[in-house]
């Protein structure tokens, strides 16, 4: 516990969180996986847990089906927040900002690094629609597996990466009697501002 607020000590949240990160790598199951919470054009909010893949110039990666509902949301509202939950660590972050779309070349890259299995997948995935059972999705599956299995998967442009760009960043360490340290850092005439906020 002793090394997260070691880590606070960092006026730059995207270092803070670099090194949580890390210390998650080495003591969580799976320390990418986040909740990404979105609001609807009828502002009925929705959650769901996704995997980051990277952070790049102060951005958060992650990959989706631009069919989604959630994609659909952000059509409507860009704006998020992200939830990391390191139940060993005993450490919360939460990050809230503006999603914007990653470019085709960054998309394509990622697909193409995947496993072919996981290609397909989401080649045939229409997110989010309603489907008539688990053997038609099992079944197109196959077909289209057979169908690359010697050649390349194409790239799906309905398919790519998001970005979150942070506006707002809480570190959470929970502490004994729920005596929680809680950390808010936000953005004042471009510089990070932090304060610590009440349990």
């Amino acid at each position: 516990m002793s090394d997260h607020l070691e880590f606070l000590k960092s006026d730059d949240p995207f270092k803070i969180f670099e090194n949580w990160f890390l210390k998650a790598k080495k003591e969580e199951q799976n320390p990418t996986a986040f909740t990404l919470s979105t609001v609807d054009e009828n502002n009925f909010p929705d959650a769901r847990t996704l995997l980051l893949k990277d952070v790049e110039d102060e951005k958060f990666l992650f990959f989706t089906s631009y069919l989604s509902k959630k994609f659909n949301d952000l059509s409507y509202n860009s704006l998020a927040a992200m939830t990391f939950y390191w139940h060993v660590s005993g450490v919360q972050v939460r990050v809230r900002g503006n999603i914007i779309k990653a470019s085709e070349e960054v998309s394509k890259a990622y697909f193409e690094s995947r496993a072919k299995e996981s290609q397909v997948a989401s080649l045939i995935s229409r997110q989010s629609e309603v489907i008539e059972s688990r053997e038609a999705l099992v079944s197109k599956f196959n077909e289209t597996l057979d169908k690359y299995k010697n050649d390349d998967v194409p790239y799906p442009s309905f398919w790519g990466g998001l970005y979150l760009e942070p506006q707002e960043f809480t570190f959470f360490i929970y502490g004994e009697h729920r005596l929680n340290d809680r950390f808010n850092f936000q953005k004042e005439n471009g510089i990070w501002i932090c304060k610590r906020l009440q349990p």
